[in-house]
């Protein structure tokens, strides 16, 4: 088959990390080359038993299956699902989940559709007896590659779309839907092909991201400002830097987030100490405060700050 699958698990309807040993477990084996010892490549192949091969890209937040076949290759993102507790969810297609407690997980728009296995039924069999009666499925094109953005769809910077984008007039199938900034640039209906490939920012003069902390090379600069999507956070949003390199957004966090990366945590202390507490209170990232998780991808150590939760006292009179 030549369109992608997604394997994600919800919490209040936004992808949260699935559990990185059982996809390493699962996925490693299978894997052309094997998985690095940390981390995960921006994108790898997996040549399943029965010679069927996949593409996948993205990470414990979420991994797409591009141009998957059937076979065993379904077989490993059963088991994935299963180990998990994540949701299989083919473009056009219901999503696929292991427990009726997770439908009210999901994104609403993918709600009432879903329908529930058990987990001894969820098998590559049941993947591809859902897929195969659907009619032909919308065909989207693989996204752009974004070093500093690895899963835009997941983080919700890029959603689908069968709208025209404004800056190139094409219907790619996609929309950027992070911020802009440029005076007189559209605020939404960008591509995120326009934004990979620099179109948007010299068009409009505009940049996605608002600022950078770190000295990093100009040309990262450049990449980071003008030709990775944003993130909407509740003030100006900052880019992480790490071992002279921007580091990878991940997406929003609160405690049950953060409490898989310790790292990261401790990042958020030094970062953010005003602020660190109330996130670490929060249940999840849809309860603010929420922290923003990065990870460097030159040492794969996880960083994070916090939106400030206390507000400066006004300045006393002169």
């Amino acid at each position: 088959m030549s369109y992608s699958m997604y394997v994600c698990r919800f919490v209040h309807g936004h992808p949260v990390p699935m559990d990185e040993s059982a996809l390493r477990e699962v996925l490693g084996p299978v894997t052309v080359g094997g998985l690095p010892p940390t981390g995960f490549p921006e994108s790898w192949e997996l040549e399943a038993e029965d010679g069927g091969g996949a593409e996948v890209y993205g990470d414990a937040l979420g991994l797409t299956f591009s141009r998957f076949s059937t076979g065993r290759i379904l077989d490993h993102v059963a088991t994935l699902a299963r180990r998990t507790g994540a949701g299989v969810i083919p473009l056009d297609c219901p999503a696929i989940l292991t427990s009726e407690a997770a439908r009210g997980n999901l994104p609403e728009s993918l709600r009432a559709e879903a329908i529930v296995m058990p987990p001894e039924a969820l098998t590559g069999r049941a993947i591809q007896l859902v897929i195969s009666p659907q009619p032909e499925p919308r065909r989207r094109p693989a996204l752009p590659h974004f070093p500093y953005h690895p899963s835009p769809v997941a983080t919700g910077s890029v959603t689908a779309s069968d709208d025209p984008c404004v800056c190139c007039g094409q219907e790619r199938g996609w929309v950027y839907t992070g911020p802009v900034h440029a005076a007189g640039a559209p605020d939404s209906g960008i591509c995120p092909y326009c934004v990979a490939f620099g179109k948007a920012a010299d068009r409009y003069g505009a940049t996605f991201v608002d600022g950078i902390e770190g000295d990093v090379p100009e040309d990262v600069v450049t990449a980071i400002l003008t030709r990775t999507p944003g993130f909407l956070a509740r003030r100006s949003p900052a880019w992480l830097t790490h071992c002279g390199d921007g580091a990878a957004f991940l997406g929003r966090a609160g405690a049950e987030e953060l409490d898989r990366y310790p790292d990261a945590v401790a990042d958020l202390r030094r970062r953010s100490p005003d602020g660190v507490e109330d996130v670490l209170g929060s249940p999840g990232k849809d309860d603010p405060p929420t922290a923003y998780l990065f990870r460097c991808r030159v040492c794969a150590t996880h960083l994070a700050y916090a939106d400030p939760t206390r507000q400066e006292p006004p300045p006393s009179p002169a």
